[in-house]
């Protein structure tokens, strides 16, 4: 319990330097040529011990090319969406994470299983300190993990969006990035 504890500690306090870096105009992205593969797979395992009690569906095109981007930041992005569906869905169910190439841009996309976003609350997500009301259920947050993961996005020239499944119920949390030159 206590380095669970901690770990939480420690994530929000990197939230909160995060966020005000982001305000202050401080991030920079130090971008290069990355395989977003790889970069999944890093937030997966650094995300294990949260998607603990959660399936994982992994759906990346082979032939994705190399995005420009900041390794680091694109990382925390991944495992803030990542926390954030283990957060609101139950356990067992299903945490998809799948790659779409669409002309000039690739789309990744976060999944989960749970309740949904209310459809009033689609854009609310990435204010801060803002928190779906959801059941006891939800594992405590701050609020700051998507407004966070906005910032980056935008700073490495992205989009992010916030949606419900169509297929059943659930959130997908949508990144697009251009495809470089």
């Amino acid at each position: 319990t206590v380095i669970d504890e901690s770990e939480r500690l420690n994530r929000f306090i990197a939230n909160l330097l995060d966020m005000t870096r982001l305000e202050s105009g401080a991030i920079v992205p130090n971008t290069a040529l990355h395989d977003v593969g790889d970069i999944v797979g890093s937030a997966l395992r650094r995300a294990s011990k949260i998607l603990g009690r959660h399936k994982i569906s992994l759906e990346l095109e082979a032939d994705l090319p190399m995005l420009e981007l900041d390794a680091v930041l694109f990382e925390q992005v991944l495992f803030n969406l990542l926390d954030n569906a283990a957060k609101y869905s139950p356990p067992d169910s299903t945490i998809s994470i799948r790659s779409l190439r669409e002309k000039d841009f690739v789309s990744l996309q976060v999944a989960d299983e749970g309740d949904g976003i209310p459809p009033g609350e689609l854009e609310s997500v990435f204010d801060k300190f803002y928190r779906v009301q959801k059941t006891d259920h939800v594992r405590p947050g701050t609020g700051l993990g998507l407004a966070i993961s906005r910032g980056f996005i935008e700073a490495m020239h992205g989009k992010i969006f916030a949606a419900n499944r169509i297929d059943r119920s659930g959130a997908v949390l949508i990144i697009r990035l251009p495809i470089p030159a």
